[in-house]
């Protein structure tokens, strides 16, 4: 598959290995999939928004969750609204990211923090930071063969 840049975009089986080093594994269910916006499911969410944070495993579940499209509960520490953005524009962002690889190169390079840059961009974090680590490896890729061939 391509993007609308002309990248090839793979898609390879995700891993839940992670799930074993869970935090919410010790937890009920239930917890993490509040019903409602009352006071107490919104006290539900807080709750287990705090086993997200305590967990190693927190930046693997969320991107899981957004990687295949997860609408209800809460992952990665993100409730379902909060992700909801995740949902709506991952490839346009990634493709923003993509396209303004020199000037993100750039700012990286002058010391800027992600988080900056990807405010600049309009897009999250997590995007960009895929979007660096895509620029990587291409960069990798085309050294190694730039070696091969001399």
């Amino acid at each position: 598959m391509t993007t609308a840049t002309g990248r090839r975009t793979s898609h390879a089986a995700h891993t839940v290995d992670w799930r074993k080093d869970a935090l919410c594994r010790q937890e009920d269910p239930e917890l993490f999939f509040p019903t409602g916006d009352d006071p107490l499911a919104r006290q539900q969410t807080r709750d287990a928004k705090t086993v997200c944070a305590l967990c190693p495993v927190r930046t693997a579940c969320l991107k899981w969750a957004v990687d295949t499209r997860q609408y209800a509960g809460v992952w990665g520490g993100l409730s379902e609204k909060e992700r909801r953005d995740l949902y709506e524009t991952p490839e346009r962002s990634f493709t923003r990211c993509l396209n303004a690889q020199a000037w993100i190169e750039e700012q990286l390079a002058q010391g800027a923090y992600r988080r900056d840059v990807a405010r600049q961009l309009g897009v999250d974090p997590g995007v960009l930071g895929r979007a660096v680590r895509q620029m990587q490896a291409e960069r990798e890729a085309r050294t190694v063969a730039e070696g091969a061939a001399a």
